[in-house]
């Protein structure tokens, strides 16, 4: 007797250990529905998806701008904006401040990321006495700067619509310009002969994608031509000159004097983007 309620206990452990095991493994199947199981593995919707996808920063890009320049230091002489004969002539300035012009730079990324970029740019900037202002009776003059730099750049979103950046740039400057002295008779007329100087230029500036391809940028561009190759010689013919920027002890020489071609640019322009992949 105490045999057969002994067997039938083990009987009794033994079914309940069956149904136990069934309904624990029941409940971790994860093919059942669970209602506190937050884990699901349907497809987001796209919308959700381009959302969440990270930018890609566009390989190349190509800017065009164009400048409103403001000149500093010895562009201009003691009136500001009025040109001085005299002043031009003994070389204490160049006799002008404002004017206008262009640059299409070319901007290559140098890793994956993008944030850092090398800018190979060209422009061309004009510079003339009575621009935007009236015209001097002492006569006027002009300038003409070929730029052609090397660079690099620091995007902070490169990857995003809003880029902003800051840039370093070293340049070779070709300038040359025409002069008109006025005097009691017949004006008389002087030509700037080209000159190569060396620079360097400090950028600020964003630009904004409107898609993948197309943007705009804005920004403002620091310019010293002059830094380096600063020269002046007497010129063969009584109508032409040099730059003559530079002092030459002991040698009287017209139009010649130490003087920094300083100035400041405005800009606006459009970008185009190779390899972009735009994030919001």
């Amino acid at each position: 007797m105490q045999l057969m309620i002994k067997r039938n206990s083990y009987i009794l452990i033994l079914i309940l250990f069956i149904v136990t095991s069934v309904t624990f493994s029941q409940g971790e199947d994860s093919t059942h529905y669970n209602p506190k199981d937050t884990f699901y593995t349907s497809i987001a919707p796209s919308n959700i998806i381009n959302s969440i996808r990270t930018g890609v920063a566009p390989i190349a890009t190509i800017q065009l701008s164009f400048n409103y320049n403001i000149g500093h230091l010895d562009m201009a002489g003691s009136e500001n904006t009025l040109f001085r004969k005299d002043e031009f002539v003994s070389g204490a300035n160049f006799g002008t401040r404002y004017g206008f012009g262009v640059m299409l730079t070319g901007k290559i990324k140098l890793h994956k990321a993008g944030n850092v970029r090398l800018n190979v740019s060209t422009g061309y900037n004009r510079f003339l006495s009575n621009f935007v202002i009236e015209e001097s009776p002492e006569g006027k003059v002009s300038y003409n700067v070929f730029s052609f730099g090397l660079g690099i750049e620091n995007n902070f979103n490169p990857a995003r619509k809003f880029k902003p950046f800051a840039g370093i740039e070293l340049q070779a400057n070709m300038i040359s310009g025409n002069a008109v002295l006025a005097t009691d008779s017949t004006d008389f007329d002087v030509k700037i002969k080209n000159s190569v100087r060396f620079g360097l230029s400090l950028t600020l500036g964003f630009e904004y994608a409107v898609n993948d391809k197309f943007g705009f940028n804005l920004g403002y561009r620091l310019t010293h031509a002059n830094i380096l190759g600063k020269k002046s010689q007497v010129s063969t013919s009584i109508n032409e000159t040099y730059l003559n920027d530079d002092i030459v002890n002991g040698e009287s020489i017209p139009y010649s004097g130490w003087k920094q071609f300083m100035f400041s640019s405005f800009y606006a322009g459009v970008n185009f983007y190779i390899g972009l992949k735009n994030k919001k």
